[in-house]
């Protein structure tokens, strides 16, 4: 397989090319009520033990929640609940109440709100805030994770029924898992380079 490419590289400059990111409902419980702000920055950073990150703006009400009780939520949500994920990312939390957004739910922390509409919910533990020059990254401990049942096959979780919510950053629209090209940590076994 001959994998030479002719094509000439162009320099774009510094910014990032248009992606696909995972859409997340950071959820947090702040001065005793539910709060939900949407992003797009979220990544598991660890499997043993398994922790998180998100990355927030400093400016966020979610935030004063998560510092407030040291737990919070990462909500992915599916197609079906798009229309109050984006109300959550354009709705300032420190001039609307988006506690009734949701149906929410608490887990073993008993102060990290979930979103029932959210196909998978995820439980955490604060761990560490990173502060960076304009976001704060948030590191956190799964301490439990809630899936869906009809979005289950054989007790595990089937991407095809989750229909977890993508954004394409920057600027959007939000979309939904397209077609598989390959299977992970298979595709590439018999390739040899050269």
């Amino acid at each position: 397989m001959d994998l030479t490419i002719s094509m000439a590289k162009i320099p774009m400059g510094c910014k990032m090319p248009t992606m696909g990111l995972p859409v997340v409902l950071l959820g947090a419980k702040v001065q005793g009520r539910p709060n939900f702000c949407t992003v797009a920055w979220a990544t598991m950073i660890d499997d043993e033990p398994l922790k998180m990150a998100v990355v927030v703006g400093k400016d966020r009400k979610t935030l004063i929640g998560i510092k407030e009780n040291s737990t919070f939520s990462i909500n992915l949500p599916g197609a079906n609940a798009v229309v109050a994920t984006d109300y959550c990312g354009i709705r300032s939390g420190h001039k609307t109440d988006k506690s009734q957004v949701f149906d929410v739910f608490f887990g073993k922390t008993l102060t990290a709100p979930m979103a029932r509409e959210c196909r998978v919910n995820i439980e955490l533990t604060l761990d560490d805030i990173l502060e960076l020059e304009g976001t704060d990254m948030i590191i956190g401990n799964v301490e439990e994770v809630y899936v869906d049942e009809e979005c289950l096959k054989d007790g595990q979780p089937d991407p095809e029924k989750l229909e977890l919510l993508m954004y394409q950053s920057p600027g959007g629209p939000y979309f939904i898992k397209g077609r598989t090209v390959a299977e992970a940590f298979k595709a590439g076994q018999d390739y040899r380079p050269g």
